[in-house]
Parts: C-alpha cells; sequence; structure tokens
C-alpha cells in the first residue's frame, strides 16, 4: 500500500469510512481511540476472512495493556500502553512483530478509568507519515520522529471523567487537534505539530463528558472539524476552532465519531435515559430535592445526599467539579441536559453554500443504536452494531433499513468499531469473537473468529494483513 493509503487501515477508535485510494493528505486523516473507533473501508486490503490463535497467524505478540489501536507507517506499527504509572509508545516493525524501539513517560499518577473496561492508554497515535503523536490522559500530549526520537511534550491536566479519556488526536495541517470532554472545563486545543506550542484553545463549558473522536470532513472547497459532544454535533473551523454549525440531537454521552460519504454526513449516538418512555431518566427541580434530601441545610447536596435512583447512580457525573458537592447549577446543567437527550442515529446535508442547518437532516433512525462503536458508511450503506451483537444496515439515502438488528454469534457488547476490506465487513466483540460479512444489502455471515480474549481496539486491514489487538497479545493474521 502506499503511504497515503495506508492511515485508512492505520487508524482504530473511533470513525472515518473513507476508501484507500482517495487522494487525500496525509494530515487529513484522523487517529483512533479506545475504546470504540472509526470504522474503515479499506478498497484495497485483502486479509483474511477465517483465522484463530493457531491458523493464519503470520506472528504474535505478548501486548502490554491498552485499548488504543495500532497505526501503521511504512513498514512500522505505532502502539501506546499502559503500566502502574508507565506509559509507553512502541514501534513494531510489520512483517515480524520485533520491537523496534520503546519510549517511556512516567507520571505521578494515572488517570481515573473504568474499573472493568477502561485503561490510561486508549488514544491511538496518529501520524503524518514524517512524525508519530500521542495523547495520555494522565500525561498531555507528546510528539516523536518516526525513529523514537522526541521532540517534545505539551502536558495537560489529569483528565477529569470516572472512565478516563478516549478522543484521539486529529492532524489537521500543521496542527494536532485533541478534544477533552470532561465532567467540568471540557475543551478542545490544538498543538503546532511542530514544537506542541498552543495554537488555539476552545472552551466548552456545555459539554459534560464525553469519548469520540472528531473527524476532518472535505466538502464545498473546505474543511469542517466535525466534534461529537453533549446534545450537540458542531462544525469548526480547523485553523481557528470557530463555530461554523451546531446540530442537536445526540446523547448525553457521545462515545461514538461522526462518519461521511461525500457531502452526506451521518452520527449515531446511545445513553441510557435517553429513549422516550418508562427508562428516560429525569431530574427534579433542585428546590424540591432539598426539601427532603438536604440534611445539614446548607443549599447544596453532599454525594451521600442525593437521593437514591439516577442522582446517586451518577453522582460523578453530577459533581463536575469534584469538590464533593452537588451545587444548584451543577444539579440544574445535568437536569436540562437529560431534559434534551435523544438517542439516535441520523444523516444531514450542507446547503448548496455549504452551511448546515438543522433542517438539513435528512432523516433519523432510532432502532439498534451503538453505545460505543462507531457506524461504519460505505457505498451508500450505514452499518451499525448494537451491544448484545445486534448489526443494522441502513440505506444513507433514505434512512431505511436494508435489515435491522440481525444478530451476530459473536454476543456481548461491541467497543471496537466494524471495517470493512476485502468486500467484507468485521465486527470485534468484547469477548473476542470477530465476525465477518459479506458487504452487501443482505445479512450474509461468511465467518465467524474466536480469539478467546477481549477486544476493545479496532482492528486494523493492512495489505493482505488484519492487525487486531487483544487483551494480552498483538495478532497480525494473514
Amino acid at each position: 500500500m502506499s503511504f497515503l493509503s495506508l492511515p485508512i487501515g492505520l487508524i482504530r477508535s473511533c470513525l472515518l469510512t473513507l476508501s484507500v485510494g482517495l487522494h487525500l493528505h496525509a494530515t487529513d486523516w484522523p487517529g483512533f481511540r479506545g475504546p470504540g473507533g472509526l470504522g474503515i473501508a479499506s478498497a484495497d486490503a485483502r486479509p483474511p476472512i477465517q483465522f484463530s490463535p493457531t491458523a493464519h497467524v503470520a506472528w504474535r505478540i505478548d501486548c502490554p495493556a491498552g485499548n488504543s489501536s495500532p497505526i501503521v507507517v511504512g513498514n512500522s506499527v505505532f502502539l501506546t500502553a499502559a503500566s502502574d504509572r508507565r506509559l509507553s509508545l512502541r514501534c513494531l516493525d510489520l512483517a515480524t512483530g520485533q520491537t523496534r524501539w520503546q519510549r517511556d513517560m512516567d507520571v505521578p499518577r494515572t488517570e481515573e478509568v473504568h474499573r472493568t473496561v477502561g485503561s490510561p492508554a486508549s488514544a491511538t497515535p496518529v501520524s503524518d507519515g514524517h512524525r508519530v503523536f500521542v495523547h495520555f490522559g494522565s500525561m498531555g500530549m507528546a510528539g516523536f520522529t518516526l525513529d523514537g526520537r522526541e521532540l517534545w511534550r505539551h502536558p495537560l491536566p489529569i483528565t477529569e471523567t470516572e472512565y478516563g479519556a478516549s478522543s484521539s488526536p486529529v492532524l489537521a495541517g500543521g496542527l494536532l487537534i485533541q478534544l477533552i470532554d470532561q465532567d467540568s472545563h471540557s475543551y478542545l486545543i490544538a498543538l503546532k505539530t511542530e514544537d506542541g506550542s498552543l495554537a488555539w484553545r476552545l472552551e466548552r463549558p456545555d459539554m459534560r463528558r464525553g469519548f469520540g473522536t472528531p473527524v476532518l470532513w472535505p466538502h464545498h472547497g473546505r474543511k469542517d472539524l466535525v466534534v461529537p459532544g453533549t446534545i450537540f454535533l458542531t462544525g469548526l473551523d480547523p485553523a481557528t476552532g470557530a463555530e461554523r454549525w451546531r446540530i442537536p440531537g445526540l446523547a448525553r454521552i457521545t462515545c461514538t465519531s461522526p462518519v461521511f460519504e461525500g457531502d452526506r454526513l451521518v452520527v449515531a449516538s446511545w445513553t441510557t435515559g435517553g429513549d422516550r418512555g418508562a427508562d428516560r431518566i429525569e431530574l427534579p427541580a433542585f428546590d424540591d430535592v432539598l426539601k427532603t434530601a438536604d440534611r445539614d441545610a446548607d443549599g447544596r447536596l453532599s454525594l451521600a445526599e442525593l437521593p437514591a435512583g439516577a442522582a446517586q447512580e451518577r453522582r460523578k457525573h453530577l459533581d463536575g467539579n469534584r469538590d464533593g458537592f452537588v451545587d444548584r447549577s451543577e444539579w440544574e446543567s445535568m437536569a436540562a441536559i437529560f431534559a434534551r437527550v435523544e438517542n439516535q442515529a441520523f444523516a444531514v446535508e450542507p446547503d448548496t453554500d455549504g452551511t448546515l442547518r438543522e433542517t438539513g437532516v435528512r432523516w433519523r433512525f432510532k432502532r439498534g443504536l451503538p453505545y460505543v462503536a462507531s457506524p461504519l458508511i460505505h457505498e451508500q450503506r450505514v452499518h451499525l452494531i448494537k451491544n448484545g451483537g445486534f448489526v443494522t444496515c441502513l440505506d444513507a439515502r433514505t434512512g431505511r433499513p436494508h435489515y435491522q438488528e440481525e444478530r451476530l454469534g459473536g454476543g456481548g457488547d461491541y467497543y471496537a468499531s466494524p471495517i470493512l476490506a476485502g468486500g467484507h465487513l468485521y465486527f470485534a466483540s468484547q469477548r473476542g469473537v470477530i465476525t465477518v460479512l459479506r458487504d452487501s444489502a443482505d445479512f450474509q455471515v461468511v465467518a465467524s473468529n474466536d480469539l478467546g480474549e477481549f477486544i476493545h481496539a479496532s482492528p486494523v486491514p493492512v495489505g493482505n494483513q488484519l492487525l487486531v489487538r487483544t487483551a494480552s497479545h498483538l495478532y497480525a493474521f494473514r
């Protein structure tokens, strides 16, 4: 594969589906994040469709903990990992899996992560073909040459969510863009790739905790940085961070990333409490809660005073500033979010001048939605994977299903995003089963491959190989 086609096979976590062979500059490609990933559509790759821990294995290495996907630059594989308070970037030989070099970054403490599926190494690296860049929620950003020399380091405050950081860095020309949506003081920053200095910073006070990776979307002679967030999908000028458009319709916590094909942008998000009906979460008026729960009458709620149910279960989400109390502004902010959230997939197209408005939404679909795994779009078909192993295929033009919530054999949750290579779709379950479907408007399972280990990172097709990161190994199937 040529270098310009490589990033399709390089990327992991969270989102963009494009075909190898599109004539885009390498710096137009976003990195992946994990768990989750970009849905990758690779026209050139021809990886195997049947494989196992003992079949079609080109190489296998022991892999330290992490949810990020590998990326490939030339004949090198780059991978991040975490062990105790040591964060690392490793460079492997694509042909053999042998380690060429490893660079470690020690931190005083690591961020809080999900107790079962989280990792301090969840953001996938990104490369411009000359350098490789990483983000760790416990440390910040760093840039390296391809032979392992550290160029710069840009420290950032430790990410404050109970699940850790997941969004991966995105390249836009000479800028490295990183989304940090957390429980308070969310922001988006752009660093200069040359030296790691700050180019711009955008505060996002209305965003509360998010894990999707932005994408760079070319249309109408310009590029929009499309950023998922709480309730809103926003389009920014990647050079300055200035907001160009904003469309409501997302869940309160967005783990997926948008995808696009031509001028059609598709997004899907789901979080508990966002469906209409009995399961919808609503918070009562703050004054009403104070009357019964504020035992010390100080006008705020300690975490122990929060009423049982939705509030107590989401106490860390409510206590955005981590001071151990929920005040009026925090409560009312979350109550407004709960009132507006909407679990759905939708497609939007710009006006003739490139402007996006809510009137540009072409369809909405509310079934079979993914939680963490991003959609995949290819040849006017949108593929969604719902936890439990239910796959849906929609017509990208109309939103009508070709098939809906067909059951895969893998079952369980799905944190890796689907990929497409060689005319087949690959769906990797958390349980470690990769189910392969034929790429068509009909539901056709052609293979089921059980690797016997958890999978949170999206697989990466490159040439005739498939790179798969499991809980303790990195495989190259050929």
